[in-house]
């Protein structure tokens, strides 16, 4: 899950977003990463049905994010 969490924050800063706040890392389980406009959870599934963070924001539009497609390392 922490790999995940890293993996979006580095295709984050590639795009040109920089991080402004992170939470949860240390704990494991969850991983909150704070870029300003946009925010990212990234939860184990026991979790994520706990907090059921799509319950809170049903209503809010989804907005595409298009990211550089990176070429595969050698």
């Amino acid at each position: 899950m922490i790999a995940i969490a890293e993996g979006i924050e580095e295709r984050l800063t590639e795009a040109g977003h920089r991080a402004l706040r992170r939470e949860g890392r240390s704990e494991g389980r969850w991983v909150l990463l704070d870029f300003g406009d946009v925010v990212v959870h990234v939860f184990h599934e026991e979790d994520r049905l706990y907090y059921s963070l799509e319950r809170l924001w049903k209503d809010c539009p989804v907005i595409p994010v298009n990211l550089p497609v990176r070429e595969p390392a050698d």
